[in-house]
């Protein structure tokens, strides 16, 4: 529990403004697709929780908007900010993960109409005590920031393969690829403008969090988003990736992250290294592979986080293998 606390204290200083409004940041990506974009940072009351994206599609019969942002009132100015686009009604909310950055402000978009689109384990998420523990820690750090904001389940849910959803001319493949980022994961594909909506599963040049999904899973994940090859890929933080070039280097960086730190780890254990060996070793092993994590923001801080998760699941693969 130590190292998850640690994770969400550490802090990037990027100064400057914040936005006022979520509006300040939207952008326009594609025809009919729009975004809102949050800042690089871990959630503190200066930034108002507005550390992710989330975007919306207008289509002939309706608005479909992916993830929430933080709180309740960051929810309702998403609102606000596509009601400055359309006045097509909010149809369906689709939740890529059911992490505190992406769902806290889906009664907001509930209030607005939406029906709120996630995997199943969403609601095993909300039922469990470790949820609540995290609301509570929200709430001490956001204070009135928070007003309104309530752990909300989705309306509808599914487990394996895709879900269609069909507004006017435009098809929307809801899809849980694999358990990556979290047991939950899904992403939102829209074939014909070759959009691909990831949440968490792609990272560039910010390190993944591994505490709480699978990382040899995810892999796969990332193999299958290769595969796919989408045109563009709005991921859950940081900037819209508009080329396949860029998408294609974002997602082999992220791959080779979890796996380099996967076989580092691996060797350690069939060395007999213990827990305690790897946490304190596993930064300039890494960097030994690849100096250039150095100059990935936090890595000194997160990667042990991470390397502590990864041991254990390592551990119990080889188990399974009968190491």
């Amino acid at each position: 529990m130590k190292l998850l606390i640690l994770l969400f204290l550490i802090a990037l200083s990027f100064g400057g403004d914040y936005p006022k409004h979520v509006s300040q940041t939207l952008k326009k990506i594609k025809d009919n697709v729009y975004g809102v974009f949050g800042v690089y940072e871990q959630v503190s009351y200066e930034n108002r929780g507005f550390i992710s994206n989330a975007y919306f599609v207008v289509t002939d019969e309706g608005v479909l908007v992916v993830d929430a942002l933080t709180t309740y009132k960051l929810g309702k100015e998403l609102v606000e900010t596509i009601r400055k686009i359309t006045d097509k009604p909010v149809r369906f909310a689709v939740i890529t993960h059911y992490h505190t950055d992406h769902f806290y402000g889906v009664g907001a978009l509930k209030e607005a109409g939406a029906e709120i689109i996630a995997h199943e384990w969403a609601n095993e998420y909300v039922s469990s005590p470790s949820s609540w523990n995290f609301y509570e820690a929200r709430k001490k750090i956001l204070k009135d920031h928070m007003d309104g904001t309530e752990m909300i389940p989705p309306d509808i849910v599914f487990s394996e393969g895709e879900l269609k959803v069909q507004m006017g001319e435009t098809v929307f493949e809801v899809k849980h690829l694999c358990r990556g980022h979290t047991p939950g994961d899904i992403v939102v594909w829209i074939p014909e403008k070759g959009v691909l909506f990831s949440g968490d599963l792609v990272f560039d040049g910010r390190l993944p969090f591994l505490g709480s999904g699978n990382s040899r899973t995810w892999l796969k994940c990332l193999e299958e988003i290769l595969s796919m090859r989408p045109s563009v890929l709005l991921p859950g933080h940081g900037e819209p990736m508009l080329s396949w070039e860029k998408i294609e280097k974002s997602v082999k960086w992220t791959y080779r992250y979890i796996s380099d730190l996967r076989t580092v780890i691996r060797k350690m254990i069939e060395e007999g290294k213990d827990i305690d060996y790897v946490r304190e070793n596993i930064n300039e092993a890494l960097l030994k592979i690849n100096p250039e994590y150095a100059q990935v923001p936090v890595f000194f801080d997160v990667n042990p986080v991470n390397a502590y998760y990864v041991f254990f699941e390592i551990e119990n693969e080889m188990i399974e293998e009968g190491q």
